[in-house]
């Protein structure tokens, strides 16, 4: 196809993809370039509207105010507390109100401390050895009964 015969349809698709400046056309898409804008308003039109866009993008962004994004944040946070996440509890408990799984999860670090306290020693063990039997440490980790037998 000859360079004078460009259609509009073929402009437009050379001008998405080199953009208004006509430096960034190839020079033998040039010619035909300029042949289709003498003749079409509407492509000159279309030109305009480009360079108003490439111009967009290679001026710097506009500045945001701090206040906006304070809100936009906001917005999100709500947004997201509104809506149940999906977790490893949603696996374990279903879904539920979020004070019951923030409950149960404070009960659990409890019992975890408590536990972790008992194992270490720190915190006083929660059931008493029967009478007449001693507690003996055999080993660091393993807490047995010794009542002085030989069995």
């Amino acid at each position: 196809m000859r360079d004078e015969a460009m259609t509009d349809e073929r402009f437009l698709r050379h001008l998405d993809a080199y953009g208004a400046s006509p430096e960034r056309w190839p020079s033998e898409l040039r010619a035909g370039a300029e042949a289709a804008l003498a003749r079409s308003p509407a492509l000159r039109a279309a030109v305009d509207e480009a360079m108003s866009f490439d111009r967009l993008l290679a001026g710097s962004p506009p500045a945001v105010e701090d206040a906006r994004i304070d809100r936009l944040l906001s917005a999100v946070g709500a947004g997201a507390r509104a809506v149940p996440q999906d977790g490893l509890m949603l696996l374990l408990l279903g879904r539920m109100p979020r004070r019951t799984v923030a409950g149960f999860c404070a009960a659990l670090l409890a019992l975890g401390w408590l536990t972790g306290g008992w194992l270490a020693g720190t915190l006083p063990a929660p059931i008493q050895a029967p009478r007449g039997q001693e507690l003996a440490l055999l080993h660091d980790d393993v807490v047995t009964l010794f009542d002085g037998d030989s069995q």
